[in-house]
Parts: structure tokens; C-alpha cells; sequence
């Protein structure tokens, strides 16, 4: 069995110095030879063990049996590891962390043993994930994670890869990525012994759309983003005749909503792979500005960095101008022309997108115009509602 002495409140290492200049002092003084003559029965033994890990400023007692006493003990490299006997115990003491040395223990009859000696660090084991821990699944929701501390090498492994696979991506960084819905552990152990364990369910993160709100002018589409939830996303329910929703070529998150006819509120509903569902409310207006800009009117809540894409109806040619009336809560980015067919008509509205700060905070429901200026002179315009989702959040 290890026994363990206190670790040494002030200047380990001079401690662990000073210890081993007297335990040497005892071993060294005195002569007449060897009490050879009534050897121990076995062979030699350090501990029973053949490694051992100490802290810095730590030191450790090993056992020493076996073979023919007295026995001695060397170290390869002091600057790691100290080592001395004391009488029938070997005492090493740990200096430089993270190093590994070897001592060498040595009896009357020149037999030895070697025990390879770890310095550890003083932090304990940690990981950077939380104890507990919720992804979802596929590539797209795995998490990496540093794992540091304790002693290396890490092990990092999973309890159950239906579940979750966990990688060792190197020796301080490991992943996780979410395979089907349920529960598994995650288990980190060190060189020492020590272990962390990490508790995971795998499921589907919040299903959200970019806007629960939209009005939009006859005939002009915009679009919606689906995030979270798992996908395929669908459209659920039945839809108006009024109103027309499809998703967008090449996406599979992007959903056009197209008004055909003037209506009231309505409802467009969406759903995952697993039935989560998430709506927009879409009123279809017929207004009839020179610039029609859709959505005309959209709630985005705040801190969301949510962005949404507009399109601009105009008869003039050219990038059209957007202005914003609080830019540092809405900007405006990737404005566009609008294409026409060779008779003049529209082929391709214009369009912008609008992004909600991801930092900026409102203290009430805060309206954000946008406003289109065309090369004629036309001017339309659109009004993003930041709503105040967060009550806790300062305002500018």
C-alpha cells in the first residue's frame, strides 16, 4: 500500500531538498558493512508498483521488500524528481510538473528496480464542457471541448456511441456529436486516476423561426429561416388559398411566402422532423406605394442577430438606397438591383437584408424604419419592430 506524507505548506521544494539531504546524511554515515548476511525471502519490490505520480512539492513513501537490504535509491534526473531511502521506504518527492523521471532502486546484491516517477500539476482535472450537457443531432450541433489539469494523458471516452460519439481530437481537446435522442456519459480520467464525468442528453435544440410576424404587399415574396429543431423542416397544416409558401431552391431551411390575395392575420405554420412546430402570423395588404418593399412590417427580437431578406419592387433601374433609422439596431447590408425582361417588366425584384444587433438592447418595443430611395426619386419603406424579449437587458 502507497503511503502519503503532508504536503509542505511553504517552499515545497527546498523542503523536499532538505529531506532528502537527511535521509542521505543517515544513509551514507557509519560503516561495517552490510547487514547482508540475513537477506529478505522474495524478490525485490518498490511498492509493488512499476510507476507513480506525485504533485509538485509533494512527496510519496514506497515500501521496499524483497532482495538484500540496504538498499539505495537514484534518481535520472533530480531537476524532475527527488528519491532517497528512508531505512526500508523509498521517499520521492515531485519538482518539475508535467516531467517524468525515473528512479532506480538498488539492493546489496546489485539487483535493481526501476519505478517511472510522473510529476503531475497542482490544478485538479477540469473540462471546459458542463456537467450537464444538451446538443443535438448531427454535425452541425457538435461541441468540442479542452480538458486540462490533473495528470496527462487524458482517456476521454463515451458510454454509449448510438447515442453520441465522443472523439479524442488531441491530447488536451475531445468532441461530441449528437447520433439519435437519448442519454450518455462522457468520462475523462487521468494518469492519477482521476476521473470527471460529463452528463448528456441528445435531443433537438429550440425549433425558431427568423420572423413571427410579417406583412407583406400583394404579389411581393419575402422569406422566413428556420433554425434549430431537426431537420427536414416542412410546411405543416393547411395553407390559405391567399397565400402562398414554398421552400426555396437549394435551401433547406429558407421558406418564401408569396401573397396572392389581400387577406387578415393568418397563420403559417412549420414543422421539424420530430412535429416541434413554430408559426409566423402573415397579413397580406394591397398597398400600392411607387416602391413596395416586403415585408412591410416584421418583429425581430432583440440581441437575436437575427436577419431577414426584403424585396423591393421598383420600375427604376439601379441599386436602390436603404437608410435606417437606427442602424445600430438594425443595419442594412447586400442591397441589390432589380433585373428586368427585355419587354420592361420585373423579372427580379430588388432586395436588401436587415440584421437585429446581437448586442444591443431595447428598454421598450422599439420600431426601426427602413426607407427605400429608387433612382427616380420613389421612396418605400419597411419597419422592423425590435421587440424587448429580455427585461434583465440594459438599454442604450
Amino acid at each position: 500500500m502507497e503511503r502519503w506524507f503532508i504536503r509542505w505548506p511553504m517552499k515545497p521544494l527546498l523542503a523536499i531538498a532538505a529531506l532528502i539531504a537527511g535521509l542521505l546524511t543517515v544513509a551514507c554515515g557509519g560503516g561495517g558493512g552490510s547487514p547482508g548476511a540475513n537477506p529478505n525471502t522474495g524478490a525485490l519490490s518498490v511498492g509493488g508498483v512499476s510507476a507513480v505520480t506525485v504533485l509538485p512539492g509533494e512527496s510519496k513513501l514506497l515500501p521496499v521488500t524483497g532482495g538484500v537490504p540496504p538498499y539505495r535509491a537514484v534518481t535520472s534526473e533530480a531537476a524532475v524528481a527527488v528519491a532517497a531511502m528512508d531505512g526500508n521506504s523509498l521517499v520521492v518527492g515531485g519538482i518539475a510538473p508535467g516531467a517524468s523521471t525515473n528512479v532506480i532502486v538498488t539492493d546489496y546484491a546489485g539487483t535493481s528496480k526501476t519505478v517511472s516517477v510522473t510529476v503531475g500539476t497542482s490544478v485538479p482535472l477540469y473540462t471546459t464542457a458542463p456537467a450537464a450537457l444538451t446538443i443535438g443531432v448531427g454535425s452541425s450541433q457538435a461541441r468540442t471541448f479542452r480538458v486540462s489539469g490533473g495528470v496527462k494523458p487524458y482517456t476521454i471516452t463515451g458510454s454509449a456511441p448510438l447515442v453520441a460519439t465522443v472523439t479524442q481530437l488531441n491530447a488536451e481537446e475531445w468532441s461530441i456529436q449528437g447520433v439519435a435522442i437519448g442519454d450518455m456519459k462522457v468520462r475523462i480520467r487521468d494518469a492519477a486516476g482521476k476521473e470527471l464525468e460529463v452528463a448528456v442528453t441528445v435531443g433537438s435544440p429550440e425549433l425558431r423561426i427568423s420572423s413571427d410576424s410579417l406583412t407583406l404587399p400583394i404579389g411581393i415574396p419575402a422569406t422566413v429561416v428556420l433554425s434549430g429543431g431537426q431537420k427536414p423542416y416542412s410546411i405543416a397544416g393547411g395553407i390559405p388559398a391567399a397565400i402562398q409558401v414554398r421552400l426555396l431552391p437549394g435551401s433547406d431551411s429558407e421558406f418564401e411566402i408569396l401573397g396572392l390575395l389581400a387577406t387578415g392575420e393568418v397563420d403559417v405554420v412549420f414543422s421539424d422532423a420530430v412535429g416541434k412546430m413554430v408559426k409566423t402570423k402573415v397579413t397580406i395588404n394591397t398597398a400600392t406605394t411607387q416602391i413596395r418593399v416586403s415585408p412591410s412590417a416584421v418583429s425581430l427580437g432583440e440581441q437575436s442577430g437575427s436577419s431577414l431578406k426584403f424585396s423591393v419592387l421598383t420600375a427604376a433601374k439601379g441599386v436602390p438606397t436603404v437608410l435606417s433609422s437606427f442602424p445600430g439596431l438594425v443595419s442594412v447590408s447586400a442591397v441589390t438591383a432589380p433585373e428586368f425582361n427585355a419587354d420592361g417588366s420585373i423579372k427580379t425584384p430588388g432586395s436588401f437584408v436587415g440584421t437585429v444587433s446581437g448586442t444591443t438592447c431595447v428598454a421598450a418595443d422599439t420600431p426601426v424604419t427602413l426607407t427605400v430611395l429608387d433612382s427616380n426619386g420613389s421612396i418605400g419603406t419597411a419597419v422592423v419592430t425590435v421587440v424587448n424579449t429580455n427585461p434583465n437587458c440594459p438599454a442604450p
